[in-house]
């Protein structure tokens, strides 16, 4: 028996939820028995299906965001992975190419829809260039050993496989929620740079007073 094409994409849009609902539960604990991991993972199920005003928990949820990227699900998905087997596999240089992209694609994208500029780059969504332009992107990280590469590559396989509703490929990449999450990412990482770049400033002969 095979799933619809609807059913696929709903079984698909709930996965995002679920992934970043379980994190939650399990909490910032890193001593986790199998009991609070199987516990969390349930109830992170069970409350998307619990019933607000005659609507799961998942359909509100879908209605503010019916495509949840492919790259924000396999980035939450590296989360749960590595919270649940304590073992990193991503570095942080993998983690500072997950924000710097979400941070470009974001400016990229975004502006038009705030009507700051009258360059509508969602219509390239649909450009058969548009896939090659993120293989490329992908296959440029794997090549210097980045492992967001690998994520990068999924956009590509879930618009294949049609398990979105929609049929943009910019929906595939990026979502208001990946954006954001890598625009704070990235002021936060510039921040600090800033900082240390002050510190060491100071901290340098030529920054101290009567030297």
């Amino acid at each position: 028996m095979t799933m619809s094409a609807e059913t696929l994409q709903q079984f698909y849009a709930a996965m995002a939820p679920w992934l970043a609902l379980s994190l939650l539960l399990l909490g910032r604990n890193p001593f986790l028995s199998r009991v609070r991991m199987v516990g969390s993972l349930l109830l992170a199920f069970f409350l998307l299906r619990f019933p607000v005003e005659g609507w799961s928990m998942f359909a509100w949820i879908r209605m503010m965001e019916p495509n949840p990227s492919f790259t924000l699900t396999g980035l939450l998905g590296v989360l749960l992975y590595e919270r649940l087997s304590g073992k990193k596999i991503f570095r942080p240089e993998d983690w500072n190419a997950a924000w710097l992209v979400g941070t470009l694609t974001a400016l990229l994208l975004y502006p038009m829809g705030l009507g700051l500029t009258h360059v509508d780059p969602y219509a390239w969504g649909w450009k058969s260039a548009f896939p090659y332009a993120i293989a490329g992107c992908a296959m440029y990280l794997l090549l210097w050993g980045n492992r967001f590469g690998i994520i990068l590559i999924l956009p590509l396989v879930g618009s294949l496989l049609h398990l979105q509703e929609s049929t943009n490929l910019w929906d595939a990449l990026i979502d208001p929620i990946y954006g954001a999450v890598s625009l704070v990412a990235v002021m936060m990482a510039m921040h600090d740079f800033s900082g240390k770049l002050s510190s060491a400033g100071q901290a340098s002969p030529s920054g101290r007073d009567g030297e």
